[in-house]
Protein backbone atom coordinates (compact mmCIF):
# COMPACT_ATOMS: atom_id res chain seq x y z
CA UNK A 1 0.00 0.00 0.00
CA UNK A 2 1.12 3.63 -0.76
CA UNK A 3 0.22 6.70 1.13
CA UNK A 4 0.89 9.63 -1.02
CA UNK A 5 0.71 13.16 0.11
CA UNK A 6 -1.16 14.62 -2.53
CA UNK A 7 0.59 17.68 -2.00
CA UNK A 8 3.74 15.84 -4.12
CA UNK A 9 0.88 15.43 -6.67
CA UNK A 10 0.94 18.10 -10.25
CA UNK A 11 -1.27 20.25 -10.63
CA UNK A 12 -3.22 18.28 -13.33
CA UNK A 13 -3.37 15.37 -10.85
CA UNK A 14 -4.54 18.26 -8.47
CA UNK A 15 -7.51 19.46 -10.62
CA UNK A 16 -9.04 15.46 -10.96
CA UNK A 17 -9.20 15.06 -7.51
CA UNK A 18 -11.26 18.13 -7.31
CA UNK A 19 -11.42 18.43 -3.36
CA UNK A 20 -11.03 21.76 -1.06
CA UNK A 21 -7.81 22.00 0.11
CA UNK A 22 -4.34 19.91 -0.45
CA UNK A 23 -3.53 19.32 3.13
CA UNK A 24 -6.72 17.04 3.49
CA UNK A 25 -5.95 14.90 0.62
CA UNK A 26 -4.75 11.33 1.13
CA UNK A 27 -4.87 8.50 -1.51
CA UNK A 28 -4.56 4.70 -1.20
CA UNK A 29 -4.09 1.95 -3.72
CA UNK A 30 -7.29 -0.58 -3.48
CA UNK A 31 -8.36 -3.57 -5.57
CA UNK A 32 -9.87 -1.32 -8.10
CA UNK A 33 -7.32 1.43 -8.16
CA UNK A 34 -6.17 4.67 -6.25
CA UNK A 35 -8.84 6.64 -4.39
CA UNK A 36 -8.78 9.86 -2.39
CA UNK A 37 -9.76 10.43 0.65
CA UNK A 38 -9.44 13.55 2.68
CA UNK A 39 -9.52 14.57 6.92
CA UNK A 40 -12.45 14.52 9.01
CA UNK A 41 -13.69 18.25 9.47
CA UNK A 42 -14.78 17.08 12.91
CA UNK A 43 -11.62 14.87 14.44
CA UNK A 44 -7.89 15.89 13.72
CA UNK A 45 -6.19 13.01 12.81
CA UNK A 46 -9.31 11.16 11.16
CA UNK A 47 -9.28 10.01 7.40
CA UNK A 48 -12.58 9.61 5.59
CA UNK A 49 -13.34 7.89 2.18
CA UNK A 50 -16.71 8.37 1.15
CA UNK A 51 -18.55 6.86 -2.09
CA UNK A 52 -16.49 3.76 -3.06
CA UNK A 53 -17.98 1.96 -5.04
CA UNK A 54 -18.03 -2.23 -4.38
CA UNK A 55 -20.06 -2.95 -6.93
CA UNK A 56 -21.27 -1.60 -10.08
CA UNK A 57 -24.13 0.71 -11.53
CA UNK A 58 -27.32 -2.12 -10.32
CA UNK A 59 -29.05 -0.60 -12.70
CA UNK A 60 -30.40 -1.64 -16.62
CA UNK A 61 -28.96 -5.04 -17.33
CA UNK A 62 -27.82 -5.37 -14.11
CA UNK A 63 -31.31 -4.77 -12.63
CA UNK A 64 -32.13 -7.64 -9.63
CA UNK A 65 -28.58 -9.58 -10.54
CA UNK A 66 -25.78 -10.25 -7.76
CA UNK A 67 -23.75 -7.54 -7.41
CA UNK A 68 -21.21 -7.18 -10.33
CA UNK A 69 -17.68 -6.21 -10.06
CA UNK A 70 -16.62 -2.95 -10.31
CA UNK A 71 -14.33 -1.75 -13.10
CA UNK A 72 -10.96 -0.31 -12.82
CA UNK A 73 -10.76 3.34 -11.45
CA UNK A 74 -9.19 5.42 -14.33
CA UNK A 75 -6.70 7.94 -12.12
CA UNK A 76 -7.60 8.87 -8.88
CA UNK A 77 -11.31 8.10 -7.52
CA UNK A 78 -12.35 11.31 -5.23
CA UNK A 79 -14.15 10.04 -2.04
CA UNK A 80 -15.36 13.56 -0.93
CA UNK A 81 -19.02 12.89 -0.90
CA UNK A 82 -21.50 9.89 0.00
CA UNK A 83 -22.58 7.93 -2.83
CA UNK A 84 -26.30 7.92 -3.99
CA UNK A 85 -28.86 6.46 -1.97
CA UNK A 86 -30.51 3.27 -3.04
CA UNK A 87 -34.12 3.11 -3.89
CA UNK A 88 -36.43 2.46 -1.34
CA UNK A 89 -40.09 3.17 0.35
CA UNK A 90 -40.25 6.41 2.14
CA UNK A 91 -40.22 5.75 6.66
CA UNK A 92 -43.04 5.25 8.00
CA UNK A 93 -44.81 8.34 9.90
CA UNK A 94 -42.25 9.08 13.30
CA UNK A 95 -42.41 11.18 16.09
CA UNK A 96 -38.78 11.80 15.90
CA UNK A 97 -37.58 12.88 13.04
CA UNK A 98 -33.89 14.77 13.73
CA UNK A 99 -35.28 18.58 12.76
CA UNK A 100 -33.44 20.40 10.45
CA UNK A 101 -31.29 17.41 8.94
CA UNK A 102 -32.55 15.34 5.79
CA UNK A 103 -31.70 11.75 7.35
CA UNK A 104 -30.64 11.11 3.95
CA UNK A 105 -29.92 13.41 1.57
CA UNK A 106 -28.11 12.44 -1.61
CA UNK A 107 -30.82 11.74 -4.46
CA UNK A 108 -31.52 7.86 -4.76
CA UNK A 109 -30.39 5.69 -7.67
CA UNK A 110 -29.92 2.27 -9.10
CA UNK A 111 -26.09 3.53 -8.94
CA UNK A 112 -26.06 3.47 -5.33
CA UNK A 113 -23.97 0.34 -4.48
CA UNK A 114 -20.90 2.54 -1.92
CA UNK A 115 -19.65 2.35 1.33
CA UNK A 116 -17.66 4.79 3.52
CA UNK A 117 -14.68 4.51 5.87
CA UNK A 118 -13.91 6.30 8.63
CA UNK A 119 -9.78 5.20 9.90
CA UNK A 120 -7.40 6.62 12.65
CA UNK A 121 -4.61 5.95 10.55
CA UNK A 122 -4.00 5.04 6.63
CA UNK A 123 -1.23 2.56 8.04
CA UNK A 124 -0.11 -1.10 8.68
CA UNK A 125 -2.28 -0.87 12.76
CA UNK A 126 -4.40 -3.87 11.78
CA UNK A 127 -7.25 -2.29 13.94
CA UNK A 128 -10.55 -3.71 14.26
CA UNK A 129 -13.04 -3.06 12.02
CA UNK A 130 -16.20 -2.78 12.68
CA UNK A 131 -19.39 -2.63 9.38
CA UNK A 132 -22.28 -0.78 10.36
CA UNK A 133 -25.44 -2.25 8.76
CA UNK A 134 -28.02 1.11 8.43
CA UNK A 135 -31.55 0.89 10.25
CA UNK A 136 -35.13 1.27 7.54
CA UNK A 137 -36.25 -2.48 7.91
CA UNK A 138 -34.99 -3.95 4.70
CA UNK A 139 -36.89 -0.86 2.63
CA UNK A 140 -35.27 2.49 3.41
CA UNK A 141 -32.42 4.25 5.02
CA UNK A 142 -28.53 4.36 3.48
CA UNK A 143 -24.73 4.38 5.06
CA UNK A 144 -24.24 7.98 4.71
CA UNK A 145 -26.54 9.75 6.93
CA UNK A 146 -24.86 12.34 9.76
CA UNK A 147 -26.06 9.83 12.54
CA UNK A 148 -23.24 7.39 11.69
CA UNK A 149 -20.64 9.82 11.29
CA UNK A 150 -18.05 7.80 13.28
CA UNK A 151 -14.84 10.16 13.37
CA UNK A 152 -14.93 10.94 17.12
CA UNK A 153 -15.56 6.56 17.56
CA UNK A 154 -12.52 5.69 15.45
CA UNK A 155 -10.47 8.26 17.08
CA UNK A 156 -10.70 7.22 20.43
CA UNK A 157 -11.31 3.40 20.07
CA UNK A 158 -8.04 3.30 16.96
CA UNK A 159 -10.91 0.88 15.24
CA UNK A 160 -12.05 1.26 11.62
CA UNK A 161 -15.71 1.79 10.48
CA UNK A 162 -16.99 1.27 7.40
CA UNK A 163 -20.95 1.92 6.27
CA UNK A 164 -22.53 0.48 3.14
CA UNK A 165 -25.71 0.91 0.88
CA UNK A 166 -27.02 -2.00 -0.68
CA UNK A 167 -30.85 -2.46 -2.68
CA UNK A 168 -33.57 -2.08 -0.88
CA UNK A 169 -37.25 -2.96 -0.80
CA UNK A 170 -38.78 -4.90 -4.29
CA UNK A 171 -34.84 -4.14 -6.18
CA UNK A 172 -33.25 -5.81 -3.72
CA UNK A 173 -35.82 -8.91 -2.12
CA UNK A 174 -38.34 -9.12 -5.47
CA UNK A 175 -37.64 -12.81 -6.97
CA UNK A 176 -38.11 -12.19 -10.70
CA UNK A 177 -36.96 -15.35 -11.40
CA UNK A 178 -40.00 -16.26 -12.91
CA UNK A 179 -40.55 -13.73 -15.62
CA UNK A 180 -36.11 -13.50 -16.05
CA UNK A 181 -35.11 -16.81 -15.93
CA UNK A 182 -32.56 -18.92 -13.62
CA UNK A 183 -30.09 -16.68 -13.77
CA UNK A 184 -32.21 -14.59 -10.97
CA UNK A 185 -32.65 -17.38 -9.03
CA UNK A 186 -31.09 -15.19 -5.82
CA UNK A 187 -32.80 -11.88 -7.06
CA UNK A 188 -34.81 -12.46 -3.90
CA UNK A 189 -32.23 -11.89 -1.87
CA UNK A 190 -29.99 -9.49 -4.26
CA UNK A 191 -29.62 -6.62 -1.22
CA UNK A 192 -28.41 -9.26 1.19
CA UNK A 193 -26.03 -10.37 -1.48
CA UNK A 194 -24.71 -6.74 -1.72
CA UNK A 195 -23.78 -7.01 2.18
CA UNK A 196 -21.86 -9.65 1.28
CA UNK A 197 -20.32 -8.48 -1.99
CA UNK A 198 -19.08 -5.50 0.24
CA UNK A 199 -18.05 -7.79 2.86
CA UNK A 200 -15.43 -9.14 0.60
CA UNK A 201 -14.42 -5.71 -0.41
CA UNK A 202 -13.52 -4.95 3.36
CA UNK A 203 -11.54 -8.81 3.20
CA UNK A 204 -9.37 -7.32 0.44
CA UNK A 205 -8.76 -3.76 0.79
CA UNK A 206 -9.23 -2.64 4.30
CA UNK A 207 -5.63 -3.07 5.50
CA UNK A 208 -4.49 -0.51 3.07
CA UNK A 209 -7.14 1.46 5.38
CA UNK A 210 -5.40 0.72 8.63
CA UNK A 211 -7.54 -2.04 9.59
CA UNK A 212 -7.54 -6.09 10.17
CA UNK A 213 -9.44 -8.18 7.79
CA UNK A 214 -9.35 -11.28 10.04
CA UNK A 215 -10.66 -9.30 12.86
CA UNK A 216 -14.23 -7.97 11.41
CA UNK A 217 -17.57 -7.26 13.52
CA UNK A 218 -20.75 -6.96 11.77
CA UNK A 219 -23.41 -4.50 13.72
CA UNK A 220 -26.19 -2.90 12.61
CA UNK A 221 -29.19 -1.31 14.35
CA UNK A 222 -32.87 -1.68 13.95
CA UNK A 223 -33.18 -3.37 10.23
CA UNK A 224 -29.59 -3.19 10.73
CA UNK A 225 -29.78 -5.45 13.30
CA UNK A 226 -31.74 -8.01 11.71
CA UNK A 227 -29.34 -7.66 8.45
CA UNK A 228 -26.40 -8.67 10.60
CA UNK A 229 -28.16 -11.47 12.16
CA UNK A 230 -29.57 -12.70 8.32
CA UNK A 231 -25.60 -13.02 8.03
CA UNK A 232 -24.97 -15.38 10.54
CA UNK A 233 -27.08 -17.94 8.27
CA UNK A 234 -25.70 -17.05 4.80
CA UNK A 235 -23.22 -19.81 3.09
CA UNK A 236 -21.77 -16.81 1.08
CA UNK A 237 -20.35 -14.61 4.25
CA UNK A 238 -19.03 -16.95 6.28
CA UNK A 239 -15.33 -16.38 7.03
CA UNK A 240 -16.10 -12.57 6.49
CA UNK A 241 -16.61 -11.52 9.90
CA UNK A 242 -16.22 -13.26 13.16
CA UNK A 243 -18.46 -11.14 15.63
CA UNK A 244 -22.10 -9.54 15.64
CA UNK A 245 -24.27 -6.57 17.76
CA UNK A 246 -27.67 -6.46 17.14
CA UNK A 247 -29.25 -3.57 18.18
CA UNK A 248 -33.16 -2.95 18.31
CA UNK A 249 -33.22 -5.45 15.71
CA UNK A 250 -32.97 -9.25 15.30
CA UNK A 251 -33.81 -12.10 12.26
CA UNK A 252 -36.48 -14.20 12.57
CA UNK A 253 -38.05 -16.58 9.72
CA UNK A 254 -37.16 -15.25 6.33
CA UNK A 255 -39.95 -14.91 4.11
CA UNK A 256 -41.13 -17.82 2.01
CA UNK A 257 -40.35 -18.47 -1.96
CA UNK A 258 -44.17 -18.68 -2.16
CA UNK A 259 -44.93 -15.28 -0.45
CA UNK A 260 -41.93 -13.88 -2.21
CA UNK A 261 -43.20 -14.90 -5.70
CA UNK A 262 -46.33 -13.35 -5.11
CA UNK A 263 -45.80 -9.96 -4.43
CA UNK A 264 -43.64 -9.87 -6.69
CA UNK A 265 -45.90 -10.61 -9.67
CA UNK A 266 -48.46 -8.33 -8.31
CA UNK A 267 -45.74 -5.61 -8.44
CA UNK A 268 -44.10 -6.48 -11.79
CA UNK A 269 -48.03 -6.93 -13.16
CA UNK A 270 -48.88 -3.32 -12.05
CA UNK A 271 -45.51 -2.28 -14.01
CA UNK A 272 -46.26 -3.97 -17.32
CA UNK A 273 -43.59 -6.63 -17.27
CA UNK A 274 -43.93 -9.83 -18.45
CA UNK A 275 -40.40 -11.07 -19.29
CA UNK A 276 -36.38 -9.79 -19.19
CA UNK A 277 -36.64 -7.19 -21.48
CA UNK A 278 -39.07 -5.32 -19.99
CA UNK A 279 -37.83 -5.92 -16.43
CA UNK A 280 -34.57 -4.44 -17.75
CA UNK A 281 -36.01 -1.28 -19.27
CA UNK A 282 -38.92 -0.49 -16.72
CA UNK A 283 -39.25 2.63 -14.94
CA UNK A 284 -37.37 2.52 -11.45
CA UNK A 285 -40.25 4.33 -9.93
CA UNK A 286 -42.88 1.37 -11.14
CA UNK A 287 -40.96 -0.90 -9.58
CA UNK A 288 -40.24 0.61 -6.41
CA UNK A 289 -43.68 -0.75 -4.29
CA UNK A 290 -44.89 -1.51 -0.63
CA UNK A 291 -44.95 -5.32 0.58
CA UNK A 292 -43.21 -7.50 2.97
CA UNK A 293 -39.86 -7.56 1.35
CA UNK A 294 -37.20 -8.94 3.42
CA UNK A 295 -34.43 -11.82 2.70
CA UNK A 296 -36.09 -14.95 1.39
CA UNK A 297 -35.78 -18.72 1.65
CA UNK A 298 -33.72 -20.23 -0.61
CA UNK A 299 -30.24 -21.66 -1.30
CA UNK A 300 -28.21 -18.29 -0.19
CA UNK A 301 -30.40 -18.48 2.57
CA UNK A 302 -31.61 -21.62 3.49
CA UNK A 303 -33.14 -20.73 6.93
CA UNK A 304 -33.27 -18.15 10.07
CA UNK A 305 -30.02 -17.78 11.96
CA UNK A 306 -31.92 -19.18 15.42
CA UNK A 307 -33.68 -21.80 13.68
CA UNK A 308 -33.13 -24.94 15.22
CA UNK A 309 -31.45 -26.14 12.40
CA UNK A 310 -29.85 -23.25 12.31
CA UNK A 311 -26.22 -23.62 10.23
CA UNK A 312 -23.83 -24.61 12.96
CA UNK A 313 -21.13 -21.76 11.83
CA UNK A 314 -23.73 -19.31 13.23
CA UNK A 315 -23.35 -20.44 16.69
CA UNK A 316 -19.90 -20.20 17.24
CA UNK A 317 -19.82 -16.38 16.85
CA UNK A 318 -19.99 -14.06 19.69
CA UNK A 319 -22.91 -11.54 19.85
CA UNK A 320 -24.14 -8.98 21.69
CA UNK A 321 -28.19 -8.36 21.60
CA UNK A 322 -30.10 -5.59 23.19
CA UNK A 323 -33.38 -3.24 22.90
CA UNK A 324 -34.23 0.57 24.53
CA UNK A 325 -36.76 0.95 27.37
CA UNK A 326 -39.12 2.64 25.22
CA UNK A 327 -38.70 1.83 21.90
CA UNK A 328 -42.21 2.52 20.87
CA UNK A 329 -41.98 6.08 21.04
CA UNK A 330 -39.96 6.50 17.90
CA UNK A 331 -43.30 5.70 15.85
CA UNK A 332 -46.26 7.58 16.18
CA UNK A 333 -49.29 4.84 17.52
CA UNK A 334 -47.68 5.69 20.98
CA UNK A 335 -48.79 8.37 23.25
CA UNK A 336 -45.87 10.37 24.49
CA UNK A 337 -48.23 12.70 26.77
CA UNK A 338 -50.59 11.54 29.81
CA UNK A 339 -53.63 10.25 28.77
CA UNK A 340 -57.25 9.53 30.19
CA UNK A 341 -58.68 5.78 29.79
CA UNK A 342 -60.21 6.22 26.70
CA UNK A 343 -56.89 7.21 25.55
CA UNK A 344 -55.14 4.30 26.82
CA UNK A 345 -57.84 2.35 25.07
CA UNK A 346 -57.30 3.99 21.82
CA UNK A 347 -53.48 3.54 22.45
CA UNK A 348 -53.72 -0.59 22.22
CA UNK A 349 -56.16 -0.02 19.44
CA UNK A 350 -53.49 1.45 17.43
CA UNK A 351 -50.86 -0.73 18.33
CA UNK A 352 -52.53 -3.46 16.84
CA UNK A 353 -52.58 -5.53 20.49
CA UNK A 354 -56.03 -5.90 20.84
CA UNK A 355 -55.73 -8.27 18.92
CA UNK A 356 -52.85 -10.51 20.68
CA UNK A 357 -54.41 -9.23 23.85
CA UNK A 358 -57.82 -9.57 24.92
CA UNK A 359 -59.62 -6.80 26.07
CA UNK A 360 -60.60 -8.13 28.99
CA UNK A 361 -56.82 -9.23 30.05
CA UNK A 362 -55.65 -5.43 29.63
CA UNK A 363 -56.55 -3.77 33.30
CA UNK A 364 -54.30 -7.05 34.39
CA UNK A 365 -51.60 -6.21 32.66
CA UNK A 366 -51.38 -2.85 33.04
CA UNK A 367 -52.08 -3.21 36.71
CA UNK A 368 -48.87 -5.73 36.53
CA UNK A 369 -46.70 -3.35 34.86
CA UNK A 370 -47.96 -0.29 37.49
CA UNK A 371 -46.62 -2.55 40.22
CA UNK A 372 -43.45 -2.84 39.07
CA UNK A 373 -43.17 0.83 37.55
CA UNK A 374 -44.09 2.73 40.78
CA UNK A 375 -44.65 6.09 39.98
CA UNK A 376 -44.73 5.78 36.33
CA UNK A 377 -47.92 7.41 34.75
CA UNK A 378 -49.82 5.51 32.38
CA UNK A 379 -49.03 6.43 28.48
CA UNK A 380 -45.27 5.42 29.83
CA UNK A 381 -46.44 2.40 30.55
CA UNK A 382 -47.99 1.92 27.54
CA UNK A 383 -44.82 2.44 26.07
CA UNK A 384 -43.04 -0.03 28.21
CA UNK A 385 -45.50 -2.80 26.82
CA UNK A 386 -45.41 -1.81 23.84
CA UNK A 387 -41.70 -1.94 23.38
CA UNK A 388 -41.80 -5.37 25.36
CA UNK A 389 -44.09 -6.59 23.15
CA UNK A 390 -42.09 -5.33 20.19
CA UNK A 391 -38.46 -6.16 21.12
CA UNK A 392 -37.74 -6.72 24.56
CA UNK A 393 -39.38 -10.62 24.72
CA UNK A 394 -37.51 -10.91 21.53
CA UNK A 395 -34.30 -10.02 22.57
CA UNK A 396 -35.18 -12.59 25.61
CA UNK A 397 -35.89 -15.91 23.51
CA UNK A 398 -33.11 -15.37 21.05
CA UNK A 399 -30.53 -15.36 24.41
CA UNK A 400 -32.04 -18.16 25.67
CA UNK A 401 -31.97 -19.78 22.52
CA UNK A 402 -28.29 -19.39 22.67
CA UNK A 403 -27.86 -19.59 26.04
CA UNK A 404 -26.65 -23.51 25.21
CA UNK A 405 -24.40 -22.36 22.57
CA UNK A 406 -20.29 -22.28 22.37
CA UNK A 407 -20.10 -18.63 21.63
CA UNK A 408 -20.82 -16.01 24.21
CA UNK A 409 -24.14 -14.06 24.32
CA UNK A 410 -24.14 -10.66 26.00
CA UNK A 411 -27.18 -8.97 26.38
CA UNK A 412 -28.06 -4.87 27.39
CA UNK A 413 -31.43 -2.93 28.00
CA UNK A 414 -30.51 0.85 27.09
CA UNK A 415 -32.51 3.07 29.72
CA UNK A 416 -30.73 6.42 29.32
CA UNK A 417 -33.71 8.83 29.10
CA UNK A 418 -33.33 11.45 26.22
CA UNK A 419 -33.67 15.16 26.58
CA UNK A 420 -34.67 16.02 22.88
CA UNK A 421 -38.77 17.36 22.95
CA UNK A 422 -38.53 17.54 27.04
CA UNK A 423 -37.89 14.25 27.30
CA UNK A 424 -41.21 13.09 26.34
CA UNK A 425 -39.95 10.44 23.91
CA UNK A 426 -38.27 8.67 26.78
CA UNK A 427 -36.00 6.12 25.44
CA UNK A 428 -36.74 5.29 21.90
CA UNK A 429 -35.88 3.16 18.87
CA UNK A 430 -32.68 4.46 17.65
CA UNK A 431 -31.52 6.66 20.72
CA UNK A 432 -28.54 4.45 21.63
CA UNK A 433 -26.70 4.88 18.34
CA UNK A 434 -25.54 8.15 19.27
CA UNK A 435 -23.78 6.86 22.96
CA UNK A 436 -22.44 3.55 20.65
CA UNK A 437 -20.86 6.00 18.00
CA UNK A 438 -19.83 8.64 20.42
CA UNK A 439 -21.43 11.70 18.20
CA UNK A 440 -23.75 12.89 20.62
CA UNK A 441 -23.72 16.86 19.76
CA UNK A 442 -24.84 15.40 16.23
CA UNK A 443 -28.02 13.90 17.36
CA UNK A 444 -29.27 16.49 19.84
CA UNK A 445 -33.05 16.84 18.37
CA UNK A 446 -33.02 13.02 20.30
CA UNK A 447 -30.41 13.20 23.39
CA UNK A 448 -31.12 17.01 23.97
CA UNK A 449 -28.04 19.03 25.27
CA UNK A 450 -25.57 16.27 26.36
CA UNK A 451 -24.49 16.55 29.85
CA UNK A 452 -21.41 15.49 31.53
CA UNK A 453 -23.64 11.85 32.58
CA UNK A 454 -24.46 11.28 28.57
CA UNK A 455 -21.06 11.92 27.57
CA UNK A 456 -19.88 9.61 30.62
CA UNK A 457 -22.63 6.77 29.41
CA UNK A 458 -21.11 7.07 25.50
CA UNK A 459 -17.61 6.64 26.42
CA UNK A 460 -18.76 3.77 28.48
CA UNK A 461 -20.87 2.35 25.66
CA UNK A 462 -18.36 2.81 22.99
CA UNK A 463 -15.38 1.44 24.68
CA UNK A 464 -17.80 -1.81 25.45
CA UNK A 465 -18.25 -2.02 21.49
CA UNK A 466 -15.46 -1.48 20.52
CA UNK A 467 -13.52 -4.05 23.02
CA UNK A 468 -15.82 -6.51 21.91
CA UNK A 469 -14.83 -5.74 18.13
CA UNK A 470 -11.61 -6.55 19.18
CA UNK A 471 -11.36 -9.30 21.29
CA UNK A 472 -15.32 -11.06 21.67
CA UNK A 473 -15.26 -9.43 24.83
CA UNK A 474 -17.09 -6.08 25.83
CA UNK A 475 -14.83 -6.19 29.16
CA UNK A 476 -12.25 -4.25 29.89
CA UNK A 477 -10.88 -0.69 31.68
CA UNK A 478 -13.65 1.82 31.94
CA UNK A 479 -16.86 -0.54 31.62
CA UNK A 480 -18.43 -2.04 34.68
CA UNK A 481 -18.51 -5.66 34.66
CA UNK A 482 -20.78 -7.42 32.00
CA UNK A 483 -21.54 -10.75 32.71
CA UNK A 484 -22.70 -12.97 29.83
CA UNK A 485 -26.45 -14.09 29.15
CA UNK A 486 -25.32 -17.95 29.44
CA UNK A 487 -24.29 -17.80 32.58
CA UNK A 488 -26.99 -16.84 34.89
CA UNK A 489 -29.09 -14.69 31.98
CA UNK A 490 -27.39 -11.44 33.40
CA UNK A 491 -27.57 -8.66 30.79
CA UNK A 492 -26.06 -4.78 31.26
CA UNK A 493 -27.99 -1.77 31.78
CA UNK A 494 -26.96 1.26 30.00
CA UNK A 495 -28.52 4.28 31.60
CA UNK A 496 -28.16 6.06 35.00
CA UNK A 497 -27.34 3.39 36.68
CA UNK A 498 -24.90 1.33 34.70
CA UNK A 499 -23.88 -2.87 35.62
CA UNK A 500 -24.93 -6.17 35.37
CA UNK A 501 -28.36 -7.24 36.31
CA UNK A 502 -29.54 -10.95 36.76
CA UNK A 503 -32.82 -11.63 34.58
CA UNK A 504 -33.36 -7.77 33.75
CA UNK A 505 -36.43 -8.34 32.03
CA UNK A 506 -38.02 -11.63 33.60
CA UNK A 507 -40.72 -9.79 36.05
CA UNK A 508 -42.32 -7.58 33.27
CA UNK A 509 -42.15 -10.79 30.60
CA UNK A 510 -43.15 -12.73 33.20
CA UNK A 511 -47.03 -9.99 33.68
CA UNK A 512 -47.04 -9.72 29.68
CA UNK A 513 -46.83 -13.87 29.33
CA UNK A 514 -49.82 -13.83 31.51
CA UNK A 515 -51.28 -11.28 29.06
CA UNK A 516 -50.38 -13.13 25.54
CA UNK A 517 -50.93 -16.19 26.80
CA UNK A 518 -53.32 -18.97 24.61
Amino acid sequence: MRLLNSLLLGGSMLAMLAVPTLAQQIVVETSNGKIAGQASTYVDGVSVFKGIRYAADAGGANRFLPPQPVPAIDGIYDTSNYGATCYGLPYAPILMPEEGVDLDPNAPSEDCLFLNVWTPGVDSGKRPVMVWMHGGGFTGGSGGTIRYEASRFVDNQDVVVVTLNHRLASLGFMDVSAVAGDAYKDSGNAGMLDIVQALRWVRDNIEELGGDPSNVTVFGESGGGSKVTTLMSMPSAQGLFSKVIAQSGIATAPITVEAAQASTATVLEAAGVTDLASLQSADVTKLVAGGNWGPVQGSTLPRGPFAPDADPAGKSIPLIIGSNFTESTFFNNTPTKPVDADGLKEAFAKGNFTGRIPAERIDALMDGYRALLPGTPDHEVFQIIASDIWMTQLVSRVADLRSGQDAETYVYHFTQRQGGRDGELNVPHTAEIAYVFDNLDLAKATVGEPDADDRALATVMSTAWANFARTGNPNGEGVPEWKTWNDGKNGMIFGASTGSVADPFAARLAVLGEALKP
